[in-house]
């Protein structure tokens, strides 16, 4: 059962596009199929001096986050990965941990990997994560069109109520990938369609 399952779905917001470079500004992690959820937007490091602070204008355009929201709401970093790994340890029991991500391969869990290093996550916990990249899902057997999160919402009429939001993203992202893993049980003739919800050690070998 997906109960018994240690599934997180995973988004971070960030002040750019280099997973090795830019920093967090929002991070969501929710467990598969339960209303249980860990949110907080994060204080990245100081812009150089001029309009803004903290989050390039660009940025608050794409996600409509903005200083003010970062100097009033946000906590720094460290606690931040350390609540999300608290939230984690509390939620699963013991066997491999499954973090999901959209384009997570070359985005997400880079982030992740870094910053557990950076703030000294223990080896034992980061050796259980197993990660699962919705991108990697969908080619394996969608193989026409684009594979962006909208797109996906578009193939199974999900919306997205608030776009570029971390804890809207993983909501949005948690219902694609219960939709993929249906879609591909049928794909591969398996006779239950929650088959590969309930054996995710199978799709992550298979990416």
């Amino acid at each position: 059962m997906v109960e018994e399952c240690n599934l997180f779905v995973l988004d971070f917001e960030t002040t750019g596009l280099n997973p090795y470079l830019h920093d967090i500004i929002e991070v969501a992690i929710k467990k598969l199929t339960t209303n249980d959820y860990y949110q907080t937007l994060v204080r990245p490091s100081k812009l150089e001096p001029g309009i803004v602070r903290y989050i390039p204008p660009h940025i608050t355009n794409i996600t409509n986050i903005t200083d003010t929201m970062i100097e009033n709401e946000s906590i720094e970093p460290e606690d931040a990965i350390n609540n999300m790994m608290e939230y984690i340890q509390k939620r699963t029991k013991r066997g491999p941990i499954y973090i999901i991500s959209h384009n997570g391969t070359t985005f997400d869990f880079i982030i992740l990997r870094r910053l557990m290093k950076k703030y000294g996550v223990s080896k034992r916990l980061m050796n259980r994560l197993r990660y699962i990249d919705t991108i990697l899902l969908s080619k394996l057997f969608i193989k026409e069109g684009r594979f962006r999160q909208k797109d996906l919402c578009k193939r199974y009429s999900i919306e997205n109520e608030n776009e570029h939001r971390a804890l809207s993203d993983v909501n949005t992202l948690e219902r694609i990938y219960i939709e993929l893993c249906r879609e591909y049980s049928k794909e591969q003739r398996k006779e239950e369609s929650e088959y590969y919800i309930n054996n995710p050690n199978e799709i992550e070998h298979n990416l």
